[in-house]
């Protein structure tokens, strides 16, 4: 390869590299790498490539290239990845550049081996790829220093003498389709929930309906009639989940609309942390350890406002949350970004009661809004009391009474027959007809409708009542640590208060059994590895083994931060260099021994063979050295009279053999 295409090789992959570092915020690493593929550069330049000659073939000089190493890296890698924090949205960065920067070390083993196992095609590749991740976030400098470190790659890889406007001309059009395709794929992200069939199919999918501030009467339906109803889209990691998961309550309902309280009771901020998630308590020391158990709740949807947790629950913990807000109703709302999972906090069982978790006031306020029927209802509400017989102001006896009125005389059913029909405004805005009146006249519908009606006679006979949503009754597997829910288990229902609490109501009619399609053996199973992966990963990225990570790197950093660290490195390294110092001393005085012996041996052997050769007139004569002495007598054994050399005994041969001995050996 010719210097300017090994110049321009080194630019690309220093450039890709240095860039990859910029992006993802580990500039030295970035440069780690850079520096790396300089010295292999320049090593390349001096020294052609490192390919020599060997007899009459071309052999490269450059080192092995070692696939241990290869495989190896994946590792450190892979703990990498464990370690990143993860995103509660869009893709995690980490997902690019830690490959990027695996793919760096590929390109630079596979470099440095060129000849002898790396291959020049995969050094190419891999540093296209490093420049590919290295846009990953890129600012605007970057997308600049990657487009020039893209020419040099063309000039490195291309045909030789292909004209400089080819090169011009593909990166333009590389250019190009690549901000063609990020603007089509921005396009894409805005509008793909609000067009046409596929928008409408991706809004059902991705969305659950009934759980937002502010909800209309029926908006449950969609969550029944969909052809997602079978989807899990909540797990709670506990066999002894609760048969109501709280989500949102509701205060005041008015034109077919249910309200959330104006504002949350208090701003709850963490507490401590556990692990990357925050930890919100909604009293002093409740969801510590030592007095409750945190629940892992995991969700296939992104986009609840409430965190779901049980009736009971005295805090929850998110991930990358500053603060929430939280109702005396017993609700959590307002965490910055969406909510792929969280933990709520549950009191062990020596302490339920113990303390006052603050779910409603001991003594309940006549006045309350838990009391508020809208005008547009009260004659409504009192036929129907009037009608179901409803006299008392017991909580006990008014809700048994509500509950079998409905499940006397009412039907359970997906559907409220012509309620769409039936429910729309006039110009004035004024309904023609009400969906609770409609309801009412129908005798069939679901849960929103009988928990709306409870809730509004409970008020009517004087009791405080809230209207509550969430997920009921979930679905339990053998052998799985965790309760489903799907999508139709999405339920409303009533909280009542009485005895100084609120406690839950449920006044819907049992629900037939063939309501809703029994997933099949297949989905089962498959639903059960999805949730342990789910968990795998969980734990992975997120699990309790991280404290120990996190502590270790705490005394790490205290460590280093100490004096003492560094007295005791340098006593060390001294200790050390007075070890070495000692053992090279023992190794001399061995090596010294060894050779004296070694002499004494050969001095005796000499002195041997010269007693011997001296009894056929062989002397050393004065100044002459054992070689020449040797050679003397070797030459008058070979090449003298056969007569003569018959003479000489077989020890002769042996004791010649040894002086050459001595001459090769003596002085090693």
């Amino acid at each position: 390869m010719s210097l300017f295409r090994e110049i321009s090789k080194t630019l690309f992959l220093t450039i890709a590299s240095f860039n990859l570092g910029i992006s993802s915020g580990l500039e030295w690493l970035g440069i780690l790498f850079a520096l790396g593929f300089i010295y292999l550069g320049v090593r390349d330049v001096r020294h052609g490539n490192g390919y020599g000659l060997e007899g009459n073939e071309v052999v490269s000089k450059n080192p092995r290239y070692r696939k241990a190493w290869a495989y190896g890296a994946i590792v450190p890698c892979a703990i990498w990845w464990v370690l990143t924090p993860g995103v509660e949205y869009g893709v995690s960065p980490w997902l690019v550049f830690i490959p990027g920067f695996y793919l760096c070390f590929l390109a630079l083993i596979q470099k440095r081996s060129l000849g002898n196992g790396g291959y020049e095609a995969f050094v190419a590749f891999d540093g296209c790829a490093v420049l590919l991740c290295s846009f990953f976030q890129a600012g605007r400098p970057g997308v600049i220093t990657g487009i020039v470190a893209l020419f040099f790659a063309l000039v490195t890889y291309s045909r030789p003498k292909t004209a400089l406007w080819k090169h011009l001309l593909f990166i333009l059009l590389f250019v190009g389709f690549g901000f063609s395709a990020y603007g089509g794929w921005q396009y894409w992200k805005n509008h793909r929930s609000y067009h046409g069939s596929w928008g409408r199919d991706y809004y059902e999918k991705n969305r659950v309906m009934g759980f937002d501030p502010v909800v209309s009467l029926g908006s449950f339906s969609s969550n029944y009639h969909s052809r997602y109803n079978g989807q899990v889209v909540v797990r709670v990691w506990d066999t002894l989940a609760p048969e109501y998961l709280k989500g949102a309550v509701y205060e005041k309902y008015v034109a077919g609309i249910w309200k959330l309280p104006p504002k949350p009771e208090k701003k709850l901020y963490p507490s401590r942390y556990n692990v990357d998630y925050a930890v919100f308590e909604i009293g002093d020391s409740l969801a510590v350890p030592e007095k409750s158990r945190a629940i892992w709740v995991q969700t296939a949807m992104d986009n609840f406002g409430f965190m779901f947790a049980a009736p009971n629950a005295v805090g929850v913990a998110a991930k990358n949350a500053d603060s929430l807000d939280y109702y005396d109703t017993g609700i959590f709302t307002g965490v910055n970004g969406n909510r792929s999972d969280w933990y709520y906090f549950v009191l062990n069982n020596e302490f339920a009661g113990a303390e006052s978790v603050g779910f409603g006031p001991a003594i309940m306020d006549m006045d309350s809004n838990f009391l508020h029927i809208a005008k547009l209802y009260e004659g409504l509400i009192d036929s129907i009391a009037v009608e179901m017989g409803l006299v008392s102001q017991n909580p006990d006896t008014t809700a048994f009474a509500i509950r079998q009125y409905f499940r006397n005389n009412f039907k359970y059913s997906l559907v409220v027959p012509g309620e769409h029909h039936h429910w729309h405004r006039h110009k004035e805005g004024s309904p023609k007809e009400e969906p609770l009146r409609h309801f009412w006249t129908a005798k069939e519908g679901y849960c929103e409708y009988y928990a709306t009606l409870a809730v509004l006679l409970l008020r009517h006979q004087g009791i405080p009542a809230r209207y509550v949503t969430g997920f009921a009754r979930p679905e339990r597997v053998a052998g799985l640590p965790y309760v489903q829910y799907r999508r139709h288990h999405s339920h409303a229902w009533v909280e009542v208060y009485a005895r100084g609490e609120w406690l839950p109501f449920d006044p819907t009619p049992p629900i037939p059994a063939a309501s809703f399609k029994s997933p099949s053996w297949f989905q089962t199973k498959w639903e059960g590895i999805q949730g342990r992966f789910a968990f795998f990963f969980h734990f992975l990225k997120e699990g309790e083994w991280r404290r120990t990570v996190d502590s270790w790197q705490s005394v790490t950093q205290r460590t280093l931060e100490s004096p003492f660290f560094y007295i005791g490195l340098f006593a060390l390294v001294l200790g050390t260099i007075l070890l070495k110092i000692r053992q090279n001393q023992k190794k001399r005085v061995a090596l010294a021994v060894k050779i004296s012996n070694n002499a004494k041996e050969w001095i005796r052997k000499l002195d041997r063979a010269e007693k011997y050769f001296a009894k056929y007139g062989f002397v050393r004569e004065s100044g002459e050295t054992v070689l020449q002495f040797y050679e003397r007598v070797e030459d008058k054994y070979n090449h003298g009279l056969l007569e003569e050399k018959n003479k000489y005994p077989t020890k002769f041969a042996d004791e010649l053999k040894a002086l050459k001995a001595y001459n090769s050996n003596r002085w090693k």
